[in-house]
């Protein structure tokens, strides 16, 4: 019997192979093991160590093992946005003993097991290399790569069907509070998310439709994913419950008050805006002071009607001047003809 099996019947784990160990499971040993028959490696490539770092803690905590390092007791491999190419091109590197064992995943494998809270069966949907052949075949290309969505706004079609409400309800709260804390590198990364996710014909149900899509970076992926878990978001959740962010809100909500008055306001106690109005040493600007004037009728959103009124106004005003001249109302409500349109015809 050799020395390392004589350890091991004494119940003593060798320093190398506990070393070897830890190294493969990383901080896996403070979560329970739910599910012993799988390890599990992340790909970095293309993804970013801080989101690996995120996925690999997560899988931890709902009972998955999970190696910070590759080696041959590995038996999923989940990767995100690599080609099958790419793959198997980095597994080469890795002299791998048998590398027709793993099971080469996609993103979509993990986010439905994570969601399931056990490892899910595999469907060929989660395969990104075909099992048991050295074979490259072409991807298939997935709903959202083959409808080209644009990274420019303006090349974007604006819809009144939001499907992916939930995303974009979270993302506009996320950028509210950012241009209050004037940070405009984080606002403008919301906003093109909103922006891009309102002018998806499809929801999304998975990260995997994140695949090809533009203006999503590192920090809206990690919210999406939690959505997608979850269904909230902690930080919105907070920041609804924070006092300051609801009196930053209400404040700006006056015509004529910006953050920089709103945040003075909060400085001085106040919470509500009748505080404010019954304050004898405020002084309110021309603005503020219609603000507070005409608070109720400047929230109501201006109706079909009132639209079309004001836009005869004008045709007749442009008729005055040349009888060349056409005049299209734009914006919501003309989205709201064409959607209209689109249902009777």
């Amino acid at each position: 019997m050799s020395s390392v099996e004589k350890l091991g019947s004494l119940g003593i784990t060798p320093k190398r192979r506990k070393q070897k160990e830890e190294e493969l499971c990383g901080s896996h040993c403070q979560y329970e093991i739910r599910f012993q028959d799988l390890l599990i490696y992340v790909v970095e490539r293309k993804m970013g160590s801080s989101r690996r770092m995120f996925l690999m803690d997560l899988a931890r905590k709902k009972g998955f093992r999970v190696a910070d390092i590759m080696s041959d007791s590995v038996t999923h491999i989940v990767t995100e946005n690599n080609s099958w190419n790419e793959i198997c091109d980095w597994i080469q590197t890795q002299k791998m003993s048998d590398a027709n064992k793993l099971n080469l995943l996609d993103i979509s494998w993990f986010t439905d097991s994570m969601g399931a809270g056990k490892p899910v069966d595999i469907e060929e949907r989660h395969r990104v290399q075909v099992q048991k052949t050295q074979l490259l075949q072409s991807v298939a290309p997935s709903a959202s790569s083959v409808s080209h969505v644009s990274r420019y706004a303006c090349q974007r079609k604006s819809t009144l069907d939001n499907k992916n409400k939930i995303f974009t309800d979270t993302f506009e709260v996320l950028s509210e509070n950012c241009e209050f804390d004037e940070n405009a590198g984080s606002f403008v990364a919301y906003s093109r998310a909103t922006s891009m996710l309102k002018s998806l014909p499809y929801p999304i149900t998975g990260m995997n439709d994140l695949e090809g899509l533009p203006c999503l970076g590192d920090q809206t992926r990690v919210i999406i994913e939690e959505l997608l878990e979850e269904g909230v978001c902690s930080r919105v959740e907070s920041l609804l419950c924070d006092e300051k962010y609801k009196a930053r809100k209400l404040f700006t909500s006056v015509f004529g008050v910006g953050v920089k008055t709103a945040d003075k306001w909060y400085g001085l106690g106040f919470r509500t805006l009748e505080e404010i109005k019954a304050a004898k040493d405020i002084t309110f600007t021309k603005m503020q002071r219609a603000g507070f004037l005409y608070y109720e009728d400047i929230l109501q959103a201006v109706s079909k009607a009132e639209a079309e009124a004001v836009i005869q106004i004008i045709e007749d005003i442009v008729d005055q001047c040349t009888h060349d001249a056409k005049v299209t109302l734009t914006g919501g409500f003309r989205r709201w003809v064409k959607w209209r349109e689109s249902i009777m015809f």
